[in-house]
């Protein structure tokens, strides 16, 4: 492809960045489960908000996927999905919650 042979970024140097920044993100999550045995961060956790605010908008995220609102800039997808439940992600905040108050 002659826009590769110059060095075209197909992902575009963007998205890049949000892949980075999300990856980011998920890892702090599992340092957040290591130190507190949940991934149920709370939306205004003192020691980290920004990803507490994290936490919530891939909930939002996952909420609008769901229900078929799939915009590039959503910040779900299938293989995020996969991974958050791979760690124990719970989508909704009750289900979250009473998981919590059985351990």
């Amino acid at each position: 492809n002659q826009l590769e042979s110059i060095g075209f970024n197909w992902v575009g140097e963007h998205t890049s960045k949000q892949e980075t920044a999300w990856d980011e993100m998920f890892e702090e999550l599992k340092q957040f489960k290591a130190k507190h045995g949940h991934v149920d961060v709370p939306r205004r956790y003192a020691e980290n908000q920004k990803l507490g605010n994290w936490v919530m908008n891939q909930r939002q995220a996952y909420r609008k996927y769901k229900a078929g609102f799939v915009q590039s800039n959503s910040g779900i997808c299938e293989e995020r999905i996969d991974r958050l439940e791979s760690i124990g992600f719970i989508w909704t905040r009750n289900q979250a919650t009473s998981s919590i108050q059985e351990t």
